[in-house]
């Protein structure tokens, strides 16, 4: 549609007119606080006519086996807006006939242009970045009244949650290795098991067996993990019962017994580093250490050696939440690459 096709050139015009208006030169600080937590400032009284199809979109319900959000969404006034200017996510939602001071003040920083569109139906949202500190991410929504608003949020909520997506797993794959990468353990697991994968610098090999080539990368306090490993077969394995079958029987022996929770576990279709993929959601629980949580697996089919690769990653955090780590595994699990291994 015409709103998303216009996106980058207006998204331009939002990059030289908004910073200039509210930042004047850059003096901005660093963001701090929760990568996982939006703060959207609004009127209460388009906040309440708007927020159902709002925290629809943004809280999307996980079990962990615990009920999480993919993530929190916080309205705040415009009077908090400058104690909350350096938080990771900021939104702003406006309407042209609104009489208040937010309306206002999202009135005043827009480029004319940007209005323009609006009032002509051609434009609704853009993300501008970086508006009040460093590293944030920025989305404006705004409508000529609450009826535009909610009729254009509807139609473009999906692509606005995934750029949104996007957006958080690339700022967390540049945080997560700032501190520190093991790039001599990449090239191991290359030379000795076919596979490379970006591995912090506080993970460390739980478990490898050759002969399985099977690896096991660890993570403790709260524990996580990923796993590789590969198994001879083609796509008549790409079912939920041979899937699950071979999950448990690697897990059985290597995490001492975990399997998975068959009615709360399910396959999916995805694209995993720009191919389509096989990807189990669900749940693990281990009868006999009382202990369970979530876990994703990719399987990638490598078609010219008749090899099936999995990638696994799985939580264990009790009394906390999950869906954090799990969103640092999943960044860890994307730089996954199959090599060939020497001889």
């Amino acid at each position: 549609m015409w709103l998303n096709r216009h996106f980058n050139r207006f998204a331009a015009i939002l990059l030289a007119g908004i910073l200039m208006t509210v930042i004047g030169c850059d003096v901005r600080p660093t963001t701090m606080g929760y990568q996982y937590r939006i703060f959207i400032v609004a009127d209460s009284l388009l906040w309440e006519d708007v927020k159902d199809d709002v925290l629809a979109t943004f809280e999307k319900l996980i079990y962990t086996p615990h009920t999480e959000t993919s993530f929190e969404v916080h309205r705040i006034s415009l009077e908090k807006l400058a104690a909350y200017k350096t938080r990771m996510n900021i939104f702003l939602l406006g309407v042209a006939d609104g009489h208040n001071e937010t309306d206002d003040y999202i009135r005043k920083i827009l480029p004319d242009d940007f209005k323009k569109s609006v009032a002509e139906g051609k434009m609704f949202y853009a993300f501008q970045d970086n508006l009040y500190a460093r590293d944030q991410i920025n989305l404006i929504m705004y409508a000529q009244n609450v009826q535009d608003f909610k009729r254009n949020f509807k139609l473009t909520k999906d692509d606005i949650y995934k750029t949104f997506e996007k957006k958080y797993y690339k700022r967390l794959l540049t945080g997560m290795y700032e501190r520190g990468e093991q790039t001599n353990l990449s090239d191991f697991l290359a030379k000795n098991y076919g596979f490379r994968v970006r591995v912090q610098h506080d993970y460390f090999i739980a478990v490898q067996d050759v002969d399985d080539h099977f690896v096991w990368l660890r993570r403790t306090q709260p524990d996580r993990w990923l796993s590789v490993w590969r198994v001879k077969g083609d796509s008549s394995l790409i079912n939920d019962r041979s899937l699950y079958d071979i999950r448990d029987r690697m897990t059985k022996k290597y995490y001492e017994g975990d399997k998975v929770i068959r009615e709360d576990s399910y396959l999916t279709d995805v694209e995993f580093n720009g191919r389509p993929t096989t990807k189990i959601i669900g749940l693990w629980k281990n009868d006999s250490l009382l202990v369970g949580g979530p876990f994703r697996t990719y399987i990638i089919p490598e078609p010219k050696n008749s090899l099936i690769w999995f990638v696994d990653i799985a939580v264990m955090a009790p009394g906390r939440l999950k869906k954090p780590y799990l969103d640092q595994l999943e960044v860890m699990a994307h730089t996954f690459k199959i090599v060939q291994p020497q001889k």
